[in-house]
């Protein structure tokens, strides 16, 4: 009878201490799960942390590393990191001007399209070239609270231009929305020439001319 006994408190004991090393166990496992999501997060915030602190320089920086590197045409994903840092809806209100209100939201959407389609077919295939002979000197930011302007110089063959980017704040990022070259707004010069072509050919003038030029670049003709 006692040898009964003992031999169930024996059992007793050992089903107690299975008990507790499973427990410590599921435990352990609980906190290495608490461990890897507090990383994470960790990691999530000091990058949003990045993002949110990276000054107007850096962003166009960034902007010349990604461009410098490859035809972003034939890379979606970092093409589409380029493009967040531009704003294509303020360029196509300024370059439409007062046009703006005289067009529908599908026009505006196909010009916002259409506009920005042609800008990054002309310039991301030839990037990679230019820039490889060239030296990119930043002089000095101007910074306020909703709006930035990068100064530059950029060197080639011995020759140097003034190129000027003017950022905007929306929300918590900065995003280009114009550049001068030598002190000529890129956006106005494109600006004068929509508005000129709408003063002599009308809307459907303009939508023809785009189109064609969208075309060309597609079909990788020289205008």
């Amino acid at each position: 009878m006692n040898l009964y006994i003992s031999n169930i408190d024996i059992m007793r004991k050992k089903l107690l201490s299975h008990a507790l090393k499973h427990s410590q166990i599921v435990e352990m496992r609980m906190k290495n799960k608490l461990n890897t999501f507090y990383s994470l997060f960790l990691v999530l915030l000091v990058l949003n942390a990045a993002q949110a602190s990276a000054t107007p320089e850096d962003l166009i920086k960034d902007i010349f590393v990604k461009v410098g590197k490859e035809n972003l045409l034939l890379n979606n994903k970092t093409k589409e990191e380029v493009e967040l840092h531009v704003d294509f809806n303020e360029m196509t209100k300024v370059i439409l001007g007062q046009e703006v209100s005289k067009r529908s939201a599908g026009e505006l959407k196909w010009f916002e399209a259409t506009i920005k389609e042609i800008i990054t077919r002309s310039v991301y295939p030839s990037a990679p070239k230019f820039l490889e002979n060239v030296k990119i000197t930043y002089k000095k930011t101007r910074q306020n609270t909703d709006d930035a302007k990068v100064f530059s110089s950029v060197s080639k063959k011995g020759e140097s231009t003034d190129v000027d980017y003017l950022l905007k704040k929306i929300g918590t990022d900065w995003k280009v929305v114009d550049v001068s070259i030598d002190d000529e707004s890129w956006v106005k010069t494109i600006n004068e020439k929509v508005q000129k072509t709408i003063k002599e050919k009308g809307w459907n003038g303009l939508k023809d001319l785009l189109n064609k030029r969208l075309n060309e670049l597609k079909s990788n003709k020289k205008s």
